[in-house]
């Protein structure tokens, strides 16, 4: 008996710092997100395929691999059971969304380009149980005179 309240005193111990954790992490990462959209926002995009004839650009790409935290994943094992909207998967891939379309902006940047056509995003489900999302994010990169002729 006082060895399986010691296996949950520590089960709830760990739960509780990977929930605080990932709690921490998440939040830092939507900061450094906002921050980035925000130095970015000069980069433009849209889902237009169709380029004019004087328009030359570059092919940019982008990915991104984010994981869930044990606590979301015990939430959402529970929300499934249930059923309905796994609102903290809806997070995770919210945030590698975000991060792929600003890692694509800053590859047309680096590019010299202020305008990304094309865009398309590509959403995979990785790992065992569906721990990792991965999001691929690929336009192309234009210059503001060629945006705009």
């Amino acid at each position: 008996m006082e060895n399986l309240l010691f296996q949950l005193a520590v089960f709830v111990v760990l739960f509780s710092v990977g929930f605080a954790f990932g709690r921490y992490n998440e939040r830092k990462h939507l900061a450094e997100l906002e921050v980035n959209e925000v130095r970015l926002a000069y980069i433009t995009t849209d889902n237009q395929r169709m380029l004019t004839t004087d328009q030359l650009g570059q092919l940019v790409s982008s990915n991104v691999v984010i994981s869930h935290d044990y606590f979301k994943f015990v939430l959402a094992s529970i929300q499934n059971f249930f059923g309905g909207r796994l609102y903290s998967y809806e997070s995770i891939l919210e945030r590698a969304r975000r991060e792929a379309v600003v890692r694509l902006k800053l590859q047309a940047e680096k590019a010299g380009a202020t305008h990304i056509m094309g865009l398309r995003l590509s959403t995979t489900e990785m790992g065992m149980q569906g721990s990792m999302v991965e999001v691929f994010a690929y336009g192309t990169a234009i210059g503001v005179s060629q945006a705009h002729d």
